[in-house]
């Protein structure tokens, strides 16, 4: 679900860079927080961030006890991509296995849609393995998918991201056609 928040993070700029540079700090300051964004990429709350939408304030900076570094307070409006269960969503078929296949949408890479949850889907192995239905429809690489969240949690790794279980069990939902569609593109 795309929703938008409004987000407070603390951006810290090493001295240095104020003093070399010629631009304005809260130049500075919006440049690290687009890479701090791309770093932290997304947060259990917030979930994906996709887009700054709006810098709202940058606030005094703060020195911290090092003396080498500056923190600045941002408040900013953000764009986000948060799966919620039950939602119904289409993926791109990146890899299929025994057991079930790994989908890709949006800004989520690893989905999983268990064997479990395709009724009347048949593994075929082979080459280029791929389920196929009593109906004759396929699921294999490349193929869109319309699939409902199942489950999801925060993964609690090192990589910030969320893992989510899809299901195709249900009306409208599976392979589907659609011409020059490559996923959720945000």
């Amino acid at each position: 679900m795309l929703c938008d928040f409004e987000v407070r993070l603390y951006v810290v700029v090493p001295m240095e860079d104020i003093k070399k540079s010629g631009e304005l700090p809260g130049s500075i300051v919006i440049r690290r927080l687009f890479s701090q964004l791309t770093f932290l990429r997304a947060t259990e709350d917030c979930g994906y961030f996709l887009k700054v939408t709006k810098v709202k304030s940058v606030g005094n900076g703060k020195l911290l006890d090092s003396s080498k570094y500056i923190m600045f307070p941002v408040t900013f409006h953000s764009r986000t991509f948060l799966p919620k269960t039950g939602e119904v969503l289409v993926g791109i078929v990146i890899e299929v296995c025994r057991h079930g296949v790994f989908l890709k949408c949006g800004p989520m890479n690893s989905i999983y849609l268990s064997v479990r949850k395709m009724p009347n889907y048949n593994y075929v192995s082979g080459e280029n393995p791929f389920f196929i239905c009593n109906d004759q429809s396929r699921i294999e690489n490349e193929v869109a998918v319309r699939f409902v969240v199942y489950a999801m949690r925060w993964s609690r790794t090192l990589v910030r991201k969320f893992d989510v279980l899809a299901s195709i069990d249900g009306d409208c939902l599976g392979p589907v056609s659609l011409n020059g569609f490559d996923g959720l593109e945000l």
